[in-house]
């Protein structure tokens, strides 16, 4: 299984097309949920059992992306942080896209 980012409710061609995979479930539960502890994240750690994301959520969900995506740039792991930084990096980018409509919400789990 793995965690993505979804529109569940799309009304136009970009929101049935946006889907943003995130990571296997596996590799979010060995990177991602304990950075998301230690820093002491809130939203991160419910994107492994699916949560829906407004506009009005975004500030704080994008805040700790960004305090997620520095720790994994600090930290030793070549490839495989990497591949966590891009992913945080293409959630960043593309969750505002998503969300610009009023009413618009994102599913990531």
């Amino acid at each position: 299984m793995s965690i993505s980012a979804f529109v569940p409710d799309p009304v136009n061609g970009f929101e049935r097309q946006f889907h943003i995979p995130v990571a296997a479930e596996a590799f979010f539960a060995e990177y991602w949920e304990p950075a998301a502890e230690q820093l002491g994240l809130q939203w991160v750690p419910l994107f492994s059992t699916g949560i829906d994301i407004t506009k009005e959520d975004l500030p704080a969900v994008l805040d700790e992306l960004a305090r997620l995506k520095e720790w994994a740039l600090n930290q030793p792991g070549g490839e495989r942080i990497a591949k966590l930084a891009s992913r945080i990096e293409l959630l960043q980018a593309e969750l505002p896209k998503a969300l610009e409509r009023d009413g618009a919400v994102v599913y990531i789990g």
